[in-house]
């Protein structure tokens, strides 16, 4: 038995064959495309909250720079 969920339609049904390993838990049925934009955008929203800690971290330390426009960074 594959460890993934088969399925096959006929005009307009739908079958779903679960394994056993999954009865008994709530799952939720999405489609191929609109998983992958929600896998994408976990990653983007994972990157900015590690970013976020990085920052306030660095803020704790002391080692940020409050500026009132970017000519004062010295760039």
């Amino acid at each position: 038995m594959s460890k993934q969920a088969s399925f096959s339609s006929t005009q307009g049904l739908l079958s779903v064959h679960v394994p056993k390993k999954l009865g008994g838990k709530k799952v939720v049925l999405v489609e191929a495309e609109e998983y992958a934009k929600m896998k994408r955008r976990l990653a983007e929203i994972e990157d900015t909250l590690e970013k976020i800690a990085r920052g306030e971290a660095a803020y704790r330390q002391g080692r940020t720079k409050t500026v009132r426009s970017l000519s004062e960074l010295g760039r």
